[in-house]
């Protein structure tokens, strides 16, 4: 099986794009008009401008701690690979997990920053025991993709998840 969420860095980039172009309009009509106080409260200029502003600073930071990954598995040869590396990051991390088949241990999922980011823990058998991987978000994966992942590596694990 192999899956790959590329398209997804497509989908997410032009959400920040559409954001950004939304928040750039809303920050340029209230300096630039008065067209906010007129018509909604009767708060300066300016003000609306650093609302608007704000949430788009708050937008970012929510998009920042939802650690969207690209994510490329796949298990058709005689080990299992999965490549993945963050899409917000300037200095992108690439990292790959290399793991026989039957070395798998088993997987753990995880629910972070406050349940809106899904990590999955990937645990190896090796010669002094068994290793646990860093969590990789699935957070930029469909519920499809996230679920065809858990099934493949689930089928590879001594300990099944539940």
């Amino acid at each position: 099986m192999n899956i790959d969420n590329q398209e997804a860095y497509h989908r997410i980039r032009g959400i920040l794009v559409l954001a950004t172009i939304i928040s750039s309009t809303l920050i340029a009509i209230s300096v630039l008009y008065d067209f906010f106080p007129a018509y909604l409260f009767p708060i300066s200029r300016l003000a609306y401008a650093l609302i608007f502003g704000g949430l788009f600073i708050i937008f970012l930071i929510y998009r920042t701690m939802l650690k969207y990954h690209y994510i490329n598995y796949n298990d058709e040869s005689n080990k299992i690979t999965l490549r993945f590396y963050p899409f917000t990051s300037f200095n992108a991390k690439h990292t790959s997990i290399e793991i026989p088949l039957d070395s798998l241990y088993k997987i753990e999922l995880n629910k972070t920053f406050f349940k809106f980011r899904e990590e999955l823990t990937i645990y190896q058998v090796v010669k002094k025991g068994v290793a646990k991987y860093k969590p990789i978000p699935l957070t930029a994966l469909t519920i499809k993709e996230r679920n065809q992942l858990i099934e493949a590596l689930n089928k590879f694990a001594r300990v099944k998840m539940q």
